[in-house]
């Protein structure tokens, strides 16, 4: 089943932190009524400005976007296995039996879950990384200043 411009749209608009669609269309530049006629797909031809809007500030790729718009988007852009950037295969063997097991509201809620999960894990390395970086910084200018002392 094809990935409709509406599903595009509202999972791209909620991967982004739950960005209301208000916040979106100001984003963009156009109305929140506009983004929701897209998201319920009353909007189906958005024009080409509001296409550029919406891949730039919502990390798509126009052709993605344009796929969709032609019923061709066979898959959300994320959902590659190889994008996901699985390190675990075990975790890779699972999302893909999701994908050959579930269908419907099932496996787009599992999908959700594994994704949510992915995303808390890489935001809280990143914090990890950066609380590491800030005292091995300060920690080296103590030492520089120590050694111009002496």
């Amino acid at each position: 089943m094809a990935v409709t411009l509406a599903q595009l749209i509202r999972e791209a608009r909620i991967r982004r932190g739950n960005m209301t669609q208000g916040e979106l269309g100001r984003s963009v530049g156009t109305s929140m009524e506009n983004i929701t006629a897209i998201e319920n797909g009353r909007n189906r031809q958005p024009s080409p400005e509001l296409i550029s809007g919406l891949s730039q500030t919502l990390d798509l790729a126009v052709e993605d976007i344009y796929a969709a718009i032609a019923g061709k988007l066979n898959r959300l852009p994320w959902e590659k296995i190889g994008d996901l950037d699985l390190l675990d295969p075990e975790l890779e063997l699972m999302f893909r039996q999701v994908d050959d097991q579930l269908e419907g509201e099932a496996r787009d809620r599992v999908k959700s879950f594994i994704r949510f999960t992915l995303d808390d894990e890489r935001r809280k390395r990143r914090q990890e990384k950066k609380g590491k970086q800030a005292p091995d910084k300060s920690s080296a200018g103590g030492q520089d200043g120590k050694e111009n002392r002496e």
